[in-house]
Protein backbone atom coordinates (compact mmCIF):
# COMPACT_ATOMS: atom_id res chain seq x y z
CA UNK A 1 0.00 0.00 0.00
CA UNK A 2 1.38 3.63 -0.95
CA UNK A 3 0.86 5.73 2.21
CA UNK A 4 0.76 9.73 1.36
CA UNK A 5 1.36 12.44 3.28
CA UNK A 6 -0.22 15.80 1.58
CA UNK A 7 -0.62 18.93 3.53
CA UNK A 8 -3.08 21.65 2.91
CA UNK A 9 -4.43 24.66 3.78
CA UNK A 10 -7.94 24.49 1.79
CA UNK A 11 -6.96 26.83 -0.30
CA UNK A 12 -7.11 25.77 -4.20
CA UNK A 13 -3.77 25.31 -4.76
CA UNK A 14 -3.46 22.67 -2.07
CA UNK A 15 -6.54 20.91 -2.78
CA UNK A 16 -5.60 20.69 -6.29
CA UNK A 17 -2.41 18.77 -4.74
CA UNK A 18 -4.40 16.54 -3.28
CA UNK A 19 -6.65 15.27 -5.91
CA UNK A 20 -3.66 15.38 -8.23
CA UNK A 21 -1.88 12.84 -5.94
CA UNK A 22 -5.46 10.64 -6.00
CA UNK A 23 -5.03 10.62 -9.74
CA UNK A 24 -0.98 9.46 -9.56
CA UNK A 25 -1.61 6.67 -6.69
CA UNK A 26 -5.41 5.79 -7.47
CA UNK A 27 -4.44 2.82 -9.72
CA UNK A 28 -2.24 1.00 -6.81
CA UNK A 29 -3.92 0.06 -3.04
CA UNK A 30 -3.51 3.70 -1.66
CA UNK A 31 -4.18 5.17 1.89
CA UNK A 32 -3.82 9.38 2.08
CA UNK A 33 -3.30 11.49 5.55
CA UNK A 34 -4.41 14.67 5.17
CA UNK A 35 -2.40 17.14 7.18
CA UNK A 36 -3.68 20.67 8.21
CA UNK A 37 -2.02 23.10 10.14
CA UNK A 38 -3.22 25.95 12.05
CA UNK A 39 -3.03 28.72 14.40
CA UNK A 40 0.26 30.29 16.19
CA UNK A 41 1.09 28.90 19.63
CA UNK A 42 0.83 31.25 22.96
CA UNK A 43 -0.35 31.59 25.98
CA UNK A 44 -2.67 34.92 25.71
CA UNK A 45 -6.18 33.85 26.54
CA UNK A 46 -6.96 35.95 23.05
CA UNK A 47 -4.91 33.68 21.22
CA UNK A 48 -5.88 30.51 22.69
CA UNK A 49 -9.68 31.63 21.92
CA UNK A 50 -8.68 32.18 18.14
CA UNK A 51 -6.85 29.00 17.63
CA UNK A 52 -9.93 27.49 19.29
CA UNK A 53 -12.00 28.86 16.63
CA UNK A 54 -9.76 27.99 13.78
CA UNK A 55 -9.77 24.26 15.01
CA UNK A 56 -13.33 23.92 14.69
CA UNK A 57 -13.22 25.90 11.36
CA UNK A 58 -10.64 23.11 10.43
CA UNK A 59 -12.33 20.31 11.46
CA UNK A 60 -15.82 21.16 9.66
CA UNK A 61 -13.72 21.78 6.45
CA UNK A 62 -11.80 18.69 6.88
CA UNK A 63 -14.89 16.70 7.26
CA UNK A 64 -16.47 18.15 4.41
CA UNK A 65 -13.35 17.55 2.43
CA UNK A 66 -13.48 13.96 3.52
CA UNK A 67 -16.90 13.06 2.92
CA UNK A 68 -16.68 14.70 -1.03
CA UNK A 69 -13.42 12.58 -1.56
CA UNK A 70 -15.55 9.58 -0.07
CA UNK A 71 -17.79 9.60 -2.22
CA UNK A 72 -15.92 9.59 -5.44
CA UNK A 73 -13.25 7.13 -4.14
CA UNK A 74 -14.63 5.11 -1.66
CA UNK A 75 -11.81 2.62 -1.97
CA UNK A 76 -9.03 4.97 -0.84
CA UNK A 77 -8.38 4.96 2.99
CA UNK A 78 -8.04 8.39 4.19
CA UNK A 79 -6.51 9.16 7.50
CA UNK A 80 -6.44 13.40 8.97
CA UNK A 81 -4.42 15.39 11.19
CA UNK A 82 -5.10 18.70 12.50
CA UNK A 83 -2.07 20.29 13.94
CA UNK A 84 -1.40 23.50 16.40
CA UNK A 85 2.02 25.60 14.72
CA UNK A 86 4.78 24.67 13.38
CA UNK A 87 4.39 24.32 9.56
CA UNK A 88 7.54 22.84 8.96
CA UNK A 89 8.24 20.76 11.71
CA UNK A 90 5.34 19.19 12.16
CA UNK A 91 5.55 18.09 8.31
CA UNK A 92 9.00 16.87 8.44
CA UNK A 93 8.87 15.18 11.46
CA UNK A 94 5.80 13.12 9.78
CA UNK A 95 8.32 12.84 7.04
CA UNK A 96 11.05 11.14 8.85
CA UNK A 97 9.02 9.13 10.65
CA UNK A 98 9.51 6.52 7.58
CA UNK A 99 5.57 6.02 7.75
CA UNK A 100 5.25 7.70 4.51
CA UNK A 101 6.27 6.70 1.10
CA UNK A 102 5.49 10.44 -0.34
CA UNK A 103 4.69 13.77 0.95
CA UNK A 104 2.54 15.45 -1.87
CA UNK A 105 2.42 19.34 -1.50
CA UNK A 106 1.04 22.68 -3.67
CA UNK A 107 2.82 25.76 -4.46
CA UNK A 108 1.28 29.25 -4.03
CA UNK A 109 -1.84 28.09 -2.19
CA UNK A 110 -2.45 30.62 0.60
CA UNK A 111 -4.58 30.24 3.54
CA UNK A 112 -6.76 33.11 4.92
CA UNK A 113 -4.31 33.94 7.34
CA UNK A 114 -2.05 35.39 4.48
CA UNK A 115 0.61 32.45 4.77
CA UNK A 116 2.00 31.68 1.76
CA UNK A 117 2.28 27.48 1.31
CA UNK A 118 5.34 28.16 -0.85
CA UNK A 119 9.32 28.77 -0.48
CA UNK A 120 9.96 28.59 3.75
CA UNK A 121 7.22 26.09 3.60
CA UNK A 122 7.83 23.61 0.88
CA UNK A 123 11.72 24.87 0.63
CA UNK A 124 11.93 23.99 4.75
CA UNK A 125 10.04 20.36 4.45
CA UNK A 126 12.49 19.38 1.13
CA UNK A 127 15.86 20.25 3.04
CA UNK A 128 14.63 18.67 6.10
CA UNK A 129 12.81 15.50 5.50
CA UNK A 130 13.94 12.35 4.19
CA UNK A 131 10.70 11.65 2.10
CA UNK A 132 10.43 11.76 -1.41
CA UNK A 133 8.62 15.10 -2.09
CA UNK A 134 6.11 15.66 -4.98
CA UNK A 135 5.71 19.32 -5.41
CA UNK A 136 2.53 19.83 -7.95
CA UNK A 137 2.56 23.31 -9.78
CA UNK A 138 -0.39 26.12 -9.27
CA UNK A 139 -2.85 25.00 -11.56
CA UNK A 140 -1.32 21.95 -12.90
CA UNK A 141 -3.90 18.92 -13.17
CA UNK A 142 -2.76 15.61 -13.77
CA UNK A 143 -2.07 13.85 -16.86
CA UNK A 144 -1.22 10.15 -17.68
CA UNK A 145 2.62 9.54 -17.68
CA UNK A 146 3.41 8.06 -20.14
CA UNK A 147 7.40 9.11 -19.67
CA UNK A 148 9.36 10.58 -16.81
CA UNK A 149 12.40 12.96 -17.13
CA UNK A 150 14.95 12.27 -14.30
CA UNK A 151 17.51 15.30 -14.61
CA UNK A 152 21.01 14.34 -13.00
CA UNK A 153 24.17 15.97 -12.99
CA UNK A 154 28.04 15.03 -12.90
CA UNK A 155 27.59 13.58 -9.54
CA UNK A 156 27.37 9.93 -8.60
CA UNK A 157 23.90 8.37 -6.91
CA UNK A 158 25.41 6.89 -3.68
CA UNK A 159 23.15 4.28 -4.39
CA UNK A 160 20.32 2.49 -6.51
CA UNK A 161 17.76 2.84 -3.69
CA UNK A 162 17.75 6.61 -4.17
CA UNK A 163 16.00 5.71 -6.99
CA UNK A 164 13.08 3.46 -5.52
CA UNK A 165 10.10 5.96 -5.00
CA UNK A 166 10.95 6.58 -9.07
CA UNK A 167 10.52 2.79 -9.91
CA UNK A 168 7.01 2.74 -8.08
CA UNK A 169 5.84 5.24 -9.78
CA UNK A 170 6.74 4.18 -13.22
CA UNK A 171 5.91 0.46 -12.45
CA UNK A 172 2.42 2.17 -11.56
CA UNK A 173 2.11 3.75 -14.84
CA UNK A 174 4.45 2.04 -16.63
CA UNK A 175 6.32 5.10 -17.53
CA UNK A 176 9.28 5.04 -19.74
CA UNK A 177 12.65 7.12 -18.35
CA UNK A 178 14.68 9.88 -20.03
CA UNK A 179 17.69 11.35 -18.34
CA UNK A 180 17.67 14.54 -18.83
CA UNK A 181 21.72 15.98 -19.00
CA UNK A 182 21.50 19.85 -18.83
CA UNK A 183 24.90 20.68 -19.62
CA UNK A 184 27.55 22.47 -22.38
CA UNK A 185 29.14 19.27 -23.41
CA UNK A 186 28.36 15.86 -23.34
CA UNK A 187 30.59 13.89 -20.41
CA UNK A 188 31.06 10.72 -19.63
CA UNK A 189 30.42 10.59 -16.10
CA UNK A 190 26.43 10.39 -16.96
CA UNK A 191 27.05 6.93 -17.44
CA UNK A 192 28.19 6.00 -13.79
CA UNK A 193 24.74 6.72 -12.19
CA UNK A 194 22.68 5.42 -15.05
CA UNK A 195 24.26 1.76 -13.79
CA UNK A 196 22.06 2.54 -10.70
CA UNK A 197 18.63 2.70 -12.39
CA UNK A 198 19.59 0.51 -15.26
CA UNK A 199 16.71 -1.50 -14.68
CA UNK A 200 14.59 1.03 -15.63
CA UNK A 201 16.20 0.93 -19.18
CA UNK A 202 16.75 4.40 -19.55
CA UNK A 203 17.29 6.57 -23.18
CA UNK A 204 19.63 9.87 -22.15
CA UNK A 205 19.29 13.15 -23.18
CA UNK A 206 21.35 16.04 -23.43
CA UNK A 207 19.86 19.85 -23.10
CA UNK A 208 22.47 22.29 -24.21
CA UNK A 209 21.24 25.49 -23.25
CA UNK A 210 21.96 29.21 -22.50
CA UNK A 211 24.34 28.19 -19.03
CA UNK A 212 21.19 29.11 -17.18
CA UNK A 213 20.18 25.87 -15.88
CA UNK A 214 16.76 26.58 -14.53
CA UNK A 215 15.85 28.24 -17.73
CA UNK A 216 17.17 25.50 -19.93
CA UNK A 217 15.32 22.92 -18.11
CA UNK A 218 11.86 24.54 -17.86
CA UNK A 219 12.61 25.38 -21.79
CA UNK A 220 13.15 21.29 -22.23
CA UNK A 221 10.00 20.78 -20.36
CA UNK A 222 8.02 22.64 -22.18
CA UNK A 223 9.13 22.31 -25.69
CA UNK A 224 8.93 18.27 -24.95
CA UNK A 225 5.54 18.34 -23.11
CA UNK A 226 7.31 16.80 -20.28
CA UNK A 227 4.63 15.76 -17.16
CA UNK A 228 6.40 14.57 -14.45
CA UNK A 229 10.39 15.64 -13.22
CA UNK A 230 12.24 13.85 -10.98
CA UNK A 231 15.56 15.69 -8.90
CA UNK A 232 17.77 14.06 -6.26
CA UNK A 233 18.98 16.69 -3.72
CA UNK A 234 22.28 16.12 -2.08
CA UNK A 235 25.02 18.46 -1.29
CA UNK A 236 26.19 18.27 -4.76
CA UNK A 237 23.44 16.78 -6.77
CA UNK A 238 21.56 18.67 -9.61
CA UNK A 239 18.93 20.16 -7.70
CA UNK A 240 21.90 21.79 -5.49
CA UNK A 241 23.44 23.55 -8.56
CA UNK A 242 20.54 25.63 -9.23
CA UNK A 243 19.89 26.96 -5.63
CA UNK A 244 23.68 27.92 -6.03
CA UNK A 245 23.08 29.67 -9.35
CA UNK A 246 20.61 31.88 -7.03
CA UNK A 247 17.99 30.88 -8.07
CA UNK A 248 15.27 31.06 -5.58
CA UNK A 249 13.08 28.25 -4.10
CA UNK A 250 10.25 29.37 -5.36
CA UNK A 251 11.24 30.01 -9.20
CA UNK A 252 12.41 27.03 -9.05
CA UNK A 253 9.06 25.65 -8.07
CA UNK A 254 7.71 27.78 -11.06
CA UNK A 255 8.78 24.57 -13.13
CA UNK A 256 5.64 24.16 -15.36
CA UNK A 257 5.59 20.47 -14.50
CA UNK A 258 5.42 18.60 -11.13
CA UNK A 259 8.59 18.00 -9.34
CA UNK A 260 9.85 14.46 -7.44
CA UNK A 261 12.42 15.36 -5.37
CA UNK A 262 14.89 12.45 -3.83
CA UNK A 263 17.41 12.56 -1.34
CA UNK A 264 20.71 11.46 -1.61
Amino acid sequence: MNKILIPIDFSDTSLNALFYAIDLFESSSLEITILHVYGIKSTALLMKSIDSMLEEDAKRNMDELIKKIQKKKPEIVLKTKIALNDTVPIITSLGNSSKYDFIVMGTKGVSGLKEVFIGSVAGGVISKTKAPVIVVPRYYYYRPIDEIVFAISDNILSDSTIADPLRKIATIHQSKIKVLHVAEKETLDIQKNLRHIEDLNPSVVYAFGTGNINKDLNNYLTKNDVRLLCLVRSKKSFFDRILNDSVTLKQTFNSPVPLLILHD
